[in-house]
């Protein structure tokens, strides 16, 4: 039951995270954003790999498992190394941004 909480909670996040990607205004919030939907899907391929193989249990359900847990450990690993990268450049780019709105 958490498997299913937490493989429809990561794509509501994911689904979330690409709709503030298209409203961002400069290039680092989108790519801001878009790492953290990135991260988003990484949680879903792993929540439904483990998913598949406790429901199935078979040889093809746990190859098939292997590889969406391995390729959602790449999508949270590459976005956590992103969104690290791009953070401060993108919260920078989003004070100035209100300071102009603001004016």
């Amino acid at each position: 039951m958490i498997l299913l909480f937490l493989i429809f909670s990561s794509i509501v996040v994911f689904v979330y995270f690409k709709v503030q990607q298209s409203r961002g205004v400069g290039p680092m919030e989108t790519r801001w954003h878009s790492s953290k939907a990135s991260m988003s899907i990484g949680v879903f391929f792993i929540a439904f790999g483990v998913n598949s193989y406790v429901n199935l249990q078979s040889s093809v359900a746990a190859i098939v498992a292997l590889l969406f847990v391995t390729f959602g450990a790449i999508n949270i690993f590459f976005g956590y190394k992103h969104y690290k990268a791009v953070s401060p450049y993108a919260k920078k780019e989003m004070a100035e941004n209100e300071k102009q709105t603001a004016k």
